[in-house]
């Protein structure tokens, strides 16, 4: 029998993981899988666990947010194999989920695991350490980890923005100077991200145009620290959003990038605490990721059993 290892947060989201937990372990079990169940006790826990002993495993299935599914590429990584990946989405914005297409709704996410097809994505290194999707500093990158998690429980998408409004008084620039093959430059900067996604922080189109998830380099955007904030803002969102140029925003892409910085700059790393780092060698991983997303040739109804329900139930009412 097929071995499946799954590792979810239960507090991602708003803990509605514990609603499908039955209907997910029965989905596995009819694929034929055996199923191993590892409810994470906290941070780097789902790493330790996949390190450890994932590689005993035929797939590796995780739910929770971009974090949780971060620490099962660690692991992956840190132990030196590999595995296909399914992905159960709980978190409160699932950006490298929606980049994916891969469902919001757990049951649906769940069977499209069982049936979708691998997909070999690329990664990212940050000197000794991993991320999925999106390396940041700067403006607003602590807002994904520094929220409490009953505040994004309660509000949802919606916490982040809130946060991200009271920061806004500490807004500054840090001194730093880049290299990579395809540009270079020293300045202010408010904020850089390194990204491998559609949206970042729930926000679509911000990464630039043209993003594919496996071609071998990163999208970076870098947004200079402007003289007066107040009055250059409009102008950087509007070339965020919209892709036209600013002159307080640089934007290439590149497969390696090296960064130095006059202090210890904190970063984050798919949403989570990244560390605090002068010097910084981000290298595209190509491909060294597979993970699982629904097959676009294939459709996914609701599992056999839930549309018996379904028509048991509408009987019932016609009835």
């Amino acid at each position: 029998m097929k071995r499946l290892l799954f590792i979810y947060n239960p507090y991602a989201g708003k803990g509605m993981i514990r609603n499908s937990l039955s209907y997910i372990l029965e989905e596995f079990s009819a694929c034929g899988y055996e199923v191993v169940v590892h409810p994470t006790s906290g941070v780097k826990d789902a790493a330790r666990c996949v390190e450890e002993c994932g590689d005993s495993f035929d797939l590796i299935v995780c739910s929770g947010g971009d974090g949780t599914l971060d620490e099962v590429v660690t692991g992956m990584q840190t132990g030196r194999f590999m595995r296909p990946i399914g992905y159960i989405p709980t978190g409160s914005t699932n950006d490298y989920a929606s980049s994916l297409g891969i469902p919001k709704q757990i049951r649906h996410a769940a069977s499209a695991v069982m049936h979708g097809s691998v997909f070999p994505c690329d990664i990212g290194r940050m000197n000794d350490s991993y991320f999925v999707y999106v390396a940041a500093f700067g403006a607003f990158v602590n807002v994904s980890y520094d929220t409490p998690q009953d505040m994004k429980n309660m509000l949802g998408h919606l916490a982040y923005i809130v946060r991200g409004a009271q920061s806004l008084p500490g807004l500054k620039g840090y001194h730093m100077h880049y290299e990579s093959r395809e540009a270079s430059g020293t300045g202010d900067f408010m904020l850089g991200m390194i990204t491998n996604s559609n949206s970042v922080g729930g926000f679509g189109g911000i990464t630039g145009r043209d993003v594919t998830l496996n071609d071998g380099v990163f999208e970076v955007t870098l947004i200079r620290m402007p003289a007066i904030l107040a009055v250059e803002a409009p102008g950087i969102l509007t070339a965020l959003l919209n892709g036209g140029e600013n002159k307080n925003v640089v934007t290439f892409k590149t497969s390696k990038l090296e960064v130095w910085f006059d202090e210890d700059v904190s970063w984050t790393r798919d949403g989570e605490y990244g560390g605090d780092h002068r010097h910084l060698v981000i290298e595209n991983l190509p491909k060294a990721l597979s993970i699982i997303v629904p097959d676009p040739e294939k459709e996914h109804p609701l599992p056999q059993r839930e549309n018996a329900q379904l028509n048991d139930s509408l009987r019932q009412l016609s009835i």
